[in-house]
């Protein structure tokens, strides 16, 4: 087996320490650990470039300390395109507020863990992911409780924005448009909006703003159908309608208040900048990328130009050639071509402005050269401040283009707002569990590296792994992560006492039996008395003065004369 590289980015050196014991003590794999973190932002975010280049096997990013730079760290890394499989694994304190380990599990990570003195599940949980390709592998050896209990999963979801009638969200879920599911929105907006389903309008891979795959627009049900209760009459089930519809109007206006009470507050970043750059210029010594009022996206290279064009939408693209031409490179000439032979096919409304990194040809005979007029050659590496420039310039422009009446009453949320949180709930059937792992079926597809959450038994959350069919349901491996000391102890609890009710059962059906043997016997001993019975009461009987009776009578009375 290849020696591991192993990241951890963060500065707890004890608990680095804790890690490397334990997976040197529990783990059969060979690893090499290196421990970095930064003092400040710029530091933070360059830790991205090292992660790139060294290609580390499995990344932990600890959020203790530092938690919005750790936060963007985490996202970058796992939105930037790796030439190397990854696993990512997001830290946090058990003194950290809800809403950081909810925004952890957000940022994409394959796995969210509480920091304590017990460490075996983080090495189960990396070990588990790095040989997902044989999942009936013996991982521990804690108890696992045999059930078949039904359960509320969710899947972690993005809300880019809320209307009056509905509201957009990113997923790596796949919907079916006119479909109907059920969203779990945040505490604050369920008594707003009190039924928890909403229809499908349209379901795109384009646009896409976080690291999901999908972006969905739904519509909101605002209150579950009324269904007549049997024996309700035909006048008092229309009455009902009409007042759940009046319902609707109601819940509507609240909704509609709610936006443009938060108006102010609604922050949509119109200009889009895709930076196309192997060196990582906007991750090197720079403020955070997200702290711009525009939205940039760094690639080190495609790896699909149709795709990453139609997921971006970008107006301005940076593209750097790679310095020397080489066979294996990313980013050469060849590509600049490709680049710009896909955007002439028309997977955007706009055609975006080119700037062309060190590259020695003049402009116009680039433009002559490509037949695209919108680029531009810079002989220069990267000029981080050129393309803040022109985002800013395309930024004013498009904000002239927008029209006046534009509806108000749609808010567009923050990546930290509590409520760009959701959840789509589906049910599970969890057939095994232990304090590290469950097997459960759904009838749900759900992809390999898929996180969801459950509020019960207690609350953690699992990383999907496939399991071989073995019915009509598709089974599935969930590795667990993402609860705290207390909930773990809850969960062993949960375990011991599916083994009592198990045993508990057991017991109750071996009484039973004996009760039935008892009742059997019983009915048996019955039924021969009864039987006696019977034949006692069906003999013939004797007068006084017969036969059976004189002996008594002349025993009584003397002979007869």
């Amino acid at each position: 087996m290849s020696k591991m590289l192993f990241f951890y980015l963060g500065d707890d050196e004890a608990y680095f320490k804790a890690l490397q014991g334990e997976f040197s003590q529990k783990s059969d794999l060979e690893i090499e650990f290196r421990r970095m973190f930064g003092k400040n932002e710029r530091e933070i975010q360059s830790l991205l470039i090292q992660v790139f280049e060294a290609r580390p096997d499995c990344v932990f990013v600890d959020l203790s300390k530092s938690v919005d730079d750790c936060l963007h760290l985490a996202r970058i890394i796992v939105r930037t395109t790796m030439e190397h499989k990854l696993v990512t694994v997001g830290l946090v304190d058990y003194l950290s507020a809800p809403e950081v380990l909810a925004e952890t599990i957000a940022t994409g990570v394959n796995l969210v863990y509480i920091k304590s003195s017990e460490t075996f599940d983080v090495v189960y949980g990396v070990s588990r992911i790095l040989a997902s390709e044989k999942p009936d592998k013996k991982g521990h050896d804690f108890a696992t409780a045999t059930l078949n209990d039904e359960f509320e999963a969710g899947l972690p979801v993005k809300i880019g924005y809320f209307h009056s009638d509905g509201v957009h969200f990113e997923t790596d879920q796949r919907l079916e448009k006119a479909s109907r599911v059920r969203l779990l929105l945040a505490p604050a907006l369920r008594e707003l909006i009190p039924s928890q389903h909403v229809f499908v309008k349209s379901v795109s891979q384009s646009n896409i703003f976080y690291q999901f795959n999908y972006a969905v627009d739904a519509e909101f049900l605002f209150v579950d159908e009324f269904i007549p209760p049997e024996g309700m009459s035909d006048g008092d089930a229309e009455e009902k309608s009409i007042e759940r519809l009046q319902e609707i109007d109601r819940r509507r206006t609240e909704l509609r208040t709610w936006l443009l009470d938060r108006a102010s507050n609604s922050k949509e970043k119109r200009a889009k900048v895709l930076v196309v750059d192997r060196s990582h210029s906007f991750y090197r010594d720079q403020q955070r990328s997200d702290r711009f009022p525009y939205t940039i996206r760094c690639l080190p290279f495609f790896r699909s130009i149709d795709a990453e064009l139609r997921r971006h939408r970008p107006d301005v693209i940076a593209f750097a050639l790679d310095s020397n031409e080489t066979p294996e490179g990313k980013n050469r000439r060849k590509e600049l071509v490709g680049l710009i032979e896909v955007i002439k096919t028309g997977p955007l409304s706009s055609p975006p402005f080119i700037v062309v990194f060190n590259c020695t040809t003049p402009s116009k005979e680039l433009q002559a050269e490509l037949q695209y007029d919108k680029v531009m050659a810079i002989e220069n590496e990267i000029s981080v401040q050129l393309l803040l420039r022109m985002a800013d310039a395309f930024e004013k422009k498009l904000l002239q283009a927008l029209p006046k009446e534009e509806a108000p009453e749609i808010l567009f949320l923050g990546k930290s707002n509590s409520v760009s949180l959701a959840q789509i709930v589906f049910p599970i059937t969890i057939r095994k569990i232990s304090e590290c792992d469950v097997i459960f079926a759904t009838e749900t597809p759900l992809a390999p590296g898929t996180i969801l959450r459950l509020q019960t038994p207690v609350g953690f959350s699992l990383h999907v792994l496939p399991l071989k069919a073995s019915g009509k349901i598709p089974e599935y491996l969930g590795v667990i992560h993402a609860l705290g000391e207390e909930d773990k102890q809850e969960l062993r609890r949960f375990v011991n006492s599916v083994f009592f009710r198990q045993h508990d059962a057991k017991v109750v059906a071996e009484t039973e039996e004996f009760k039935k043997l008892n009742e059997a016997k019983l009915n048996e001993r019955l039924s021969a008395l009864q039987s006696t019975e019977t034949e006692t009461n069906s003999a013939p009987e004797t007068s006084a003065e017969g036969t059976g009776n004189k002996s008594l009578r002349g025993s009584a009375e003397g002979p007869e004369t």
